[in-house]
């Protein structure tokens, strides 16, 4: 049967050698093996393809028929081939090269990543970095079908065999212009949407969110505009047309369209998103692991308090 593989690698490479070295006992001395060893693995590859490969003669060794030449030439390619793919295989277990491909469901992503990729990038020429914008089904999905090797979301239903941790508790509030009263004053409660015109986040996590939040405390805004684009929302408050409940803030304070913008704290503190980092369960590729250890360390650090949006004199919940 075509699909068996009657001839190992270890009898390739004994014939390989014997080859190249024109000696049966020269072969079996690099191998470090038996002659017979070797002598055998001839035997089996004549008789595989039946067909002689060599000529033997005790005072001169042995030298590969034509055939024989042929075939020690494909031989050493395939090895060669062999060897290569097992380098590569334990390259993507060992070092960071190839391609990081990571899935991330967090509005304002850009605040962040580039600045926790650029010193693993710039320390390992050979890592290629795929980000891929997605919202929470789609990052797990495509960490469960091997298109991503790690995530980054906002909570919600986890899927079965990945396995998360939690990166930084993200509560909401009110996003307006920097000359509203709301700002002025400096904090808001949810009361203060009602019946005021609000532009939505529409993304499949955060629309419903803040229309949980709106329906639980009896809070009726006039959506005015939706948008599936934090920047989009952003300008959007930043115009005029709306005041905006998000979560996590970006690290300026103007729109796209040059709008001053003001984040205004919540109170009472309401129920917020917690941001986590998802990987398939078992091990993983070390640039998964070095990167994790990155995302880690740097939302264990004061930048990412500028993420957080809470009220003047409130400590952030220790990570």
């Amino acid at each position: 049967m075509q699909g068996d593989l009657r001839l190992s690698l270890r009898l390739l490479r004994a014939y390989l050698a014997a080859t190249e070295h024109g000696s049966i006992t020269g072969a079996a001395a690099a191998l470090h093996v038996a002659p017979s060893a070797v002598a055998t693995a001839i035997d089996k590859i004549e008789a595989e393809f039946g067909t002689v490969l060599v000529t033997r003669n005790r005072a001169k060794g042995i030298a590969p028929t034509t055939a024989g030449r042929a075939l020690a030439a494909r031989i050493k390619a395939l090895l060669d081939e062999y060897d290569a793919v097992m380098s590569e295989g334990h390259a993507l277990g060992a070092s960071l090269a190839g391609d990081l491909r990571i899935g991330y469901y967090a509005p304002v992503a850009p605040a962040f990543l580039p600045e926790i990729l650029q010193p693993l990038m710039a320390a390992s020429p050979g890592l290629r970095v795929d980000l891929r914008d997605c919202d929470n089904d789609s990052a797990q999905a495509g960490l469960i079908d091997g298109r991503l090797d790690v995530i980054l979301f906002a909570g919600g239903e986890v899927r079965p065999g990945i396995e998360t941790e939690a990166l930084l508790d993200i509560p909401p509030y009110i996003l307006a212009p920097a000359d509203h009263p709301l700002a002025l004053r400096g904090e808001a409660t949810l009361a203060d949407l009602n019946g005021a015109d609000l532009v939505l986040l529409d993304l499949p996590l955060a629309g419903a969110y803040t229309r949980r939040l709106l329906e639980t405390g009896g809070i009726a805004p006039r959506i005015v505009a939706t948008s599936s684009s934090t920047e989009m929302i952003r300008s959007l408050v930043g115009a005029g047309t709306g005041l905006a409940v998000l979560n996590m803030r970006p690290r300026t304070r103007s729109s796209y369209g040059g709008a001053e913008l003001a984040e205004v704290p919540l109170r009472p503190p309401l129920p917020g998103l917690t941001l986590m980092a998802g990987r398939l369960a078992g091990r993983p590729r070390r640039a998964v692991t070095v990167f994790l250890d990155a995302v880690r360390d740097w939302f264990a650090g004061p930048q990412a308090a500028e993420l957080v949006v809470r009220e003047a004199g409130a400590q952030a919940p220790r990570q």
